[in-house]
C-alpha cells in the first residue's frame, strides 16, 4: 500500500498577521493505483504567513499517520521542499520546523513538487479547502487598513513603485515580485522620462521577467496604469488609439505591449491609494528613491 499526502496552504500575502488556512489529503492506494482510502484534514490560523500554512499542512498530514510509514508528500511549496531536500538554512519558523523534524524522523519520506494552480486534482482540492479555512477567519478579522485588497489571490503578485526627479525630469521604477516563498526585486532609472511613462515601462519589464504564465496581480499607486488597463484601453483600440479629445494616446507602444502581455496570461491591475505600511511597497519605494538619489 502506498500513502501519498497532498498538501497546500493559503494566505493573502507573504507577511505577518494575516489569516490563513491549510489542508492535507491522505490517499492510500494499492499496487495498481486503486484508491483504498482517502482522509481529509484542514484548519487555519489568525496571524500567520503563507509559508507557515504550507508547512503546517505537511505536519498535520504526517501527524495523521498511526505508525512509521513510507510516504510521498506532494506539495506546491518550494519553501518546504527546498528547505528539506536542499538543507536550506532555517531563519524563520524555527519552532514549527522543530515540530516537523520530530515527526518526520519516524517516517521515510519522498518529496514531489507540483505546480500550483495548474489543474492537478488533489492540489486544487487542497487549495480550495485551505482558502475556505482562510476565508472563515478573514470574515472574523477585518483587513488591515494599509494592506492591498485583491480581487483574486493570484499565485504571483507585483508591487510596482515609482519615484521622480523634477530637477532632472527623470523617473525610476521598481517592482517587488512575490511567488511562493520567492521574492524578486527589479528596478531601473529612466533619464528624461515622465513618471507616467516610467510606470508603464516598469509594468512591462516586471511582467516580461516572469518565467511562468500563471495569473498575476499588479498593484500600483498610479491610477493612470490601472484605469488605462481596466477602463480605457478597449476604447482606445476601437478609436484607433485616439482618446476622447480626440488626440493620439500617449505612449502607445507601451500600452500595446501591455495589451499583448495581458493576452498571454491573466493579469489584474489594482490601484492602491495608500501604500504606507505595506512591506513590499516600502521596499519598492526605497529602491526607486535610491536610484533617483544616485542619479
Amino acid at each position: 500500500m502506498q500513502i501519498t499526502i497532498y498538501t497546500d496552504g493559503a494566505c493573502d500575502i507573504h507577511a505577518d498577521n494575516q489569516p490563513g488556512g491549510w489542508a492535507a489529503i491522505l490517499v492510500a492506494t494499492d499496487d495498481n493505483g486503486k484508491i483504498l482510502k482517502e482522509s481529509i484534514f484542514s484548519g487555519g490560523a489568525e496571524n500567520t504567513t503563507n509559508n507557515r500554512m504550507e508547512l503546517t499542512a505537511v505536519i498535520e498530514g504526517i501527524k495523521a499517520l498511526s505508525k512509521p510509514t513510507s510516504i510521498k508528500v506532494v506539495s506546491d511549496s518550494k519553501y518546504v521542499i527546498n528547505t528539506v531536500s536542499k538543507n536550506f538554512k532555517i531563519n524563520k519558523n524555527k519552532s514549527l520546523w522543530n515540530d516537523f523534524f520530530k515527526i518526520a524522523e519516524q517516517h521515510t519520506i519522498e518529496w514531489q513538487f507540483v505546480k500550483g494552480h495548474a489543474g492537478h486534482t488533489y492540489n486544487e482540492r487542497c487549495d480550495k479547502l485551505a482558502v475556505t479555512e482562510k476565508n472563515k477567519l478573514a470574515k472574523e478579522k477585518p483587513q488591515a487598513q494599509n494592506q492591498p485588497k485583491m480581487l483574486v489571490n493570484t499565485p504571483i503578485k507585483i508591487y510596482l513603485s515609482t519615484a521622480v526627479s523634477g530637477k532632472k525630469k527623470s523617473s525610476a521604477w521598481s517592482a517587488v515580485i512575490t511567488e511562493d516563498a520567492n521574492i524578486i526585486e527589479l528596478s531601473d532609472y529612466l533619464p528624461k522620462t515622465t513618471e507616467l511613462e516610467g510606470v508603464l515601462i516598469g509594468a512591462i519589464q516586471a511582467l516580461e521577467h516572469l518565467e511562468t504564465n500563471e495569473a498575476v496581480t499588479v498593484f500600483t499607486a498610479q491610477e493612470y496604469l490601472s484605469k488605462g488597463m481596466n477602463e480605457w484601453i478597449e476604447g482606445w483600440v476601437k478609436k484607433n488609439w485616439k482618446n476622447n479629445t480626440p488626440n493620439p494616446v500617449k505612449y502607445q507602444d507601451h500600452w500595446k505591449r501591455l495589451l499583448q502581455l495581458s493576452k498571454e496570461r491573466t493579469i489584474y491591475f489594482e490601484f492602491i491609494k495608500k501604500r504606507d505600511g505595506d512591506p513590499h511597497f516600502e521596499r519598492g519605494k526605497d529602491l526607486a528613491t535610491l536610484l533617483i538619489k544616485r542619479a
